[in-house]
């Protein structure tokens, strides 16, 4: 019974009350089995039938706080604190809960009064701390080694802290002292499930997969019911699939890691929150279809957690079903908390307007700018979205929808940070000059004005950036070449021309034939600029370059006939040469 006891950090001073104690450890291993509302129900009936206990309270503020219910957990701590003057976990358990929001200060307050007049002996105190630092939203593993340091000095014989120093050091990515500790928790208790897990999980780490799985597959026939042994089974098949070069692979490896999860389900309660859980999962493996079937019944019961609209906005959306996602996600901006919202919200609920607004023609335009507000708003929270926009823009570009993908892809191109920014830039300047480009002249205004001055810009990044991009050079001379005065030109297009030719011509005569007609329009625009300026001479040797390039080329020889007409002309007193 002592050992027992410990193992479950329970003090002495419970060990003597027997059947409490046995209790308080069952609720505590349904806890490790991730058996949540099994644990809730017990420690429930041990908060009834022992009101003054402290420390039932607690691990029933646990259960709602790994439920992700902290106002509820914090209800519970005060009742532990009011019921037993003299328990400290119950302020720990505070802390925790200001640690989870994100109130480090407020969590760092409680932590020291509940630590402030610690006995010799009393170790649960820091433990839990410990353990607060691994699981929170935000880790801190190197403050969770201080605490379980301080509390193995106190007591080296509780398997509960090795085990807990061993997810400490894990997450440092530390894997030796990680596995040194889970081999000294499993060798003060043999029968803990979760340490043999976790040596597993290192073995994992190695990218040794199939060793993995078979010792999981080990430990789950030995230990059938222990539910988080198909947790990570789930986990490491999934991760195996990330690795996969073939399509047919990471399918068939993400079936398993599906598989096992739901074999998790079924060893934990299947209720809410483990739905909840499993839906997490499902939008790590891209199981869209699932998620959504899950998400969408959640979604149906009361009060369920509003993250449940989250996923099934995402699923809905993958699953094309753009109007489902957007009214989802319009429900979940409204029943969730501000400061829960996270980046990709916004980015779903911007891609979902984005899709809506572009199936009608022409485009919404009203929805349409709420889209990009809402991809501007996720790009600004997590500047990393900004790598997911390449291929929103590429597939209005692909639709002809020209300027619609030019304002996707400024908001990539305006975020030095991405993966793509070079290619965002490229494709902002190539679908701003189309937008321009395919509008009648008749048509165009200020706002084409701005398209194009915008389109400049933009491969001025990727000439600047990446210098030896050719078509760049090609397209911001037809940008330069529209900015231009039509009857008076100032030959703005010719530098970028000019350079764009010199850049084909000297990768040899393959390249020269495999552009022979961005060649041919390059010097024609020339051409027609030169004459229009009164350069002749330099029209005519534009013109001789295309006839080297296509010696049948009709055009170049009715120019040429014709300038030899007009500079032959009597009445050209200079010649109209130069």
């Amino acid at each position: 019974m002592m050992k027992k006891a410990m193992i479950w950090g329970i003090s002495l001073a419970f060990v003597v009350t027997g059947v409490q104690a046995q209790s308080l450890d069952d609720a505590k291993k349904a806890i490790d089995a991730e058996q949540f509302a099994k644990a809730k129900q017990m420690l429930e009936t041990l908060v009834k039938n022992k009101p003054k206990d402290g420390e039932n309270y607690f691990y029933l503020g646990l259960v709602y706080i790994e439920n992700d219910h902290l106002d509820s957990a914090q209800a519970i701590f005060e009742q532990g604190k009011l019921a037993d003057k003299k328990d400290r976990l119950n302020t720990v358990g505070e802390g925790i809960v200001e640690l989870y929001k994100g109130n480090e200060s407020a969590a760092t307050a409680k932590f020291a009064a509940a630590t402030e007049k610690l006995r010799k002996r009393d170790y649960l105190e820091l433990y839990h701390i410990g353990r607060a630092y691994i699981d929170a939203p935000e880790p801190n593993y190197q403050k969770a080694v201080e605490y379980l340091d301080k509390a193995k000095a106190k007591n080296a014989e509780d398997p509960m802290i090795p085990l807990a120093l061993g997810d400490a050091y894990f997450g440092l990515e530390s894997a030796s002292p990680a596995y040194v500790n889970y081999r000294d928790a499993s060798l003060l208790d043999n029968s803990l499930t979760r340490a043999k897990v976790q040596l597993q999980v290192i073995t994992r780490l190695s990218h040794a997969w199939q060793e993995a799985i078979d010792g999981l597959k080990k430990i789950a026939e030995e230990v059938p019911d222990y539910a988080p042994t198909y947790r990570e089974l789930a986990e490491t098949y999934h991760a195996w699939a990330n690795t996969a070069t073939a399509i047919e692979d990471y399918n068939a490896r993400n079936q398993e890691a599906v598989k096992f999860y739901k074999q998790y389900m079924d060893k934990t309660d299947y209720t809410v929150d483990s739905r909840i859980r499993y839906a997490d999962f499902l939008v790590y493996v891209k199981d869209y279809e699932e998620l959504q079937e899950q998400a969408a019944e959640l979604a149906q019961l009361e009060d369920v957690n509003p993250k449940v609209l989250r996923y099934l906005g995402y699923s809905a959306y993958e699953n094309q079903q753009f109007q489902e996602s957007k009214d989802a996600l319009d429900k979940l901006f409204t029943r969730m908390e501000a400061d829960r919202i996270i980046p990709r919200d916004y980015l779903h609920l911007g891609l979902a307007d984005i899709k809506l607004a572009t199936q009608s023609n022409p485009t919404d335009e009203a929805l349409f700018s709420e889209g990009i507000g809402q991809l501007k708003k996720a790009v600004a929270a997590d500047s990393s979205i900004a790598d997911d926009l390449n291929d929103v823009g590429k597939e209005l570009f692909a639709d002809k929808k020209f300027a619609d993908a030019s304002q996707v892809f400024e908001i990539a191109a305006s975020t030095p940070a991405s993966r793509n920014f070079i290619y965002d830039n490229f494709y902002l300047g190539y679908s701003s000059y189309f937008a321009v480009a395919t509008k009648p002249v008749a048509q165009r205004g200020p706002e084409e004005t701005a398209l194009l001055h915008k389109a400049d810009t933009a491969f001025g990044v990727v000439i600047e950036k990446a210098p030896t991009t050719q078509d760049a050079y090609l397209y911001r001379a037809n940008v330069n070449n529209l900015l231009d005065d039509n009857e008076n030109p100032k030959g703005l297009a010719e530098p970028y021309f000019l350079k764009y030719i010199e850049m084909v011509k000297e990768k040899g005569d393959a390249e020269i034939q495999k552009n022979k007609s961005k060649l041919v329009d390059a010097y024609s625009t020339i051409a027609v600029v030169s004459v229009k300026r009164g350069e002749y001479q330099k029209g005519r040797e534009l013109i001789g370059e295309i006839l080297k390039l296509d010696p049948e080329n009709a055009w170049a020889k009715q120019t040429l006939q014709y300038l030899e007409q007009e500079t032959a002309t009597p009445a050209d007193t200079t010649g109209g040469q130069e």
